[in-house]
């Protein structure tokens, strides 16, 4: 045990004075893997903090999982099930049915999937496209007819609004709740009377009761919320419930909870991640950009470290033969280098972790205002601890795997050839 020990402290003399010696080389070499820790932990947090917030506003005003009034069975030919023989060589036309624009016994549906143990809440709306208007300004919207009390459950409404009151909006028969975006641009406050009209509906007035802020442009920019009563007047569309929407225990549940509500109903259902696959999917090749950038970066810190190794195994060939002619062993040799290359990236690492957690909290005060996606006054970071890990595990494997080569150069000298002059 002695021994190991004493043959420890004489591999960590050598290769702490190596590093020493080779200050300037060996600074290039750290700045090298502090540059890739720094840019791991920027760009996941940069990244990761507008997806994050994304996903967290859009599951606040949008359900877990949607409920089409389409049936997934195939119910086969108008006439199949009249003609059992080849009588009818066709039909040239078939007009949509009634029965694929409603929910049957909505209300029932209602109450049993609220029995569900992974539901939290279940509503029933009715949605179609309308055309709102005050005085020369006209606006088409996508509008939302509710029972407001129930929308309530499945998805929070009354939190985002910042003029009027949402619960004002059942005891209005013509009451209407508007997204900033569209009161900004009709130009409207709560109080106001704006008319209303659908595609072969007829025209009604509304009476502006509540004006909502999601965050999200997407959605304040074009949906209102009106009583289910007036909504179905306008659509004439009497007693028709179009679409049930389901509020999730676990969000991340919602695409296995979707395929069972679909079994179980006979209706067509979406998660939410399906909704929103063509932002998710974006947000995986960004994922994949940013992850082969980093992965790049590190690369190249790592080959900062082997150029500065083999600068020294090849300058130190002579020193090395002497160290194995007095008894130091291949293995020992191996350790020195092996050792220089971790407690290099070790430092990098260390370096990284603190200028990426001084740019990390410095980017999220900065004051920037974003209307894509989603609304933002800030920049958007998330920060996460576990980063700060990835980095110095990823340095560490950087500058193991970079300083493996030349250690092995540097345990495979051979004093008697370097003596006789045949190396170095």
């Amino acid at each position: 045990m002695g021994r190991l020990l004493e043959r420890l402290r004489l591999v960590g003399f050598l290769a702490f004075r190596q590093l020493w010696d080779r200050k300037l080389l060996n600074g290039i070499a750290v700045s090298g893997v502090a540059l890739g820790v720094l840019v791991l932990i920027a760009m996941n947090g940069i990244m990761q903090g507008f997806q994050v917030r994304f996903k967290t506003e859009i599951l606040k005003i949008s359900p877990h999982v949607q409920l089409f009034a389409k049936e997934v069975e195939d119910r086969g030919a108008l006439l199949a099930g009249w003609t059992p023989g080849p009588q009818v060589a066709g039909v040239r036309h078939e007009l949509p049915d009634e029965r694929t624009t409603r929910i049957k016994r909505p209300w029932d549906l209602v109450s049993e999937l609220e029995r569900m143990p992974e539901v939290v809440a279940a509503c029933g709306n009715l949605r179609g496209q309308a055309i709102v208007s005050i005085g020369a300004k006209d606006l088409a919207v996508d509008m939302r007819g509710v029972l407001p009390m129930q929308q309530e459950r499945c998805t929070p409404v009354s939190r985002f609004v910042v003029a009027g009151d949402w619960r004002a909006l059942p005891g209005r028969a013509v009451g209407v709740a508007l997204g900033i975006g569209v009161a900004d641009t009709l130009g409207v406050h709560v109080g106001d009377r704006l008319r209303i009209v659908a595609p072969g509906g007829r025209p009604m007035d509304l009476e502006v009761v509540a004006i909502y802020d999601s965050g999200i442009p997407s959605v304040d920019k074009t949906r209102i919320y009106v009583n289910l009563t007036l909504a179905q007047a306008v659509l004439r569309k009497p007693d028709v419930v179009g679409q049930l929407e389901l509020r999730l225990r676990d969000p991340g549940a919602a695409f296995a909870v979707a395929a069972r509500v679909e079994r179980m109903t006979g209706y067509d259902a979406e998660s939410w991640q399906e909704t929103q696959a063509n932002f998710l999917s974006l947000f995986d090749m960004q994922n994949m950009i940013v992850n082969f950038v980093i992965g790049a970066i590190l690369v190249v810190g790592g080959f900062g470290i082997l150029a500065v190794q083999i600068m020294i195994v090849l300058s130190k060939t002579r020193d090395i033969a002497i160290l194995r002619s007095i008894g130091l062993r291949r293995g020992d040799i191996l350790a020195t280098f092996l050792l220089q290359g971790l407690v290099i990236a070790l430092i990098g690492a260390g370096v990284g972790d603190l200028l990426g957690w001084r740019l990390v909290n410095f980017l999220s005060t900065l004051e920037v205002k974003s209307e894509g996606l989603v609304k933002s006054s800030t920049f958007q970071i998330h920060k996460d601890s576990m980063y700060y890990l990835y980095g110095v595990l990823f340095a560490l494997l950087t500058g193991g795997v970079a300083s493996l080569l030349p250690a092995l150069r540097g345990s495979r000298v051979e004093p008697v050839d370097v003596l006789r002059g045949q190396v170095g």
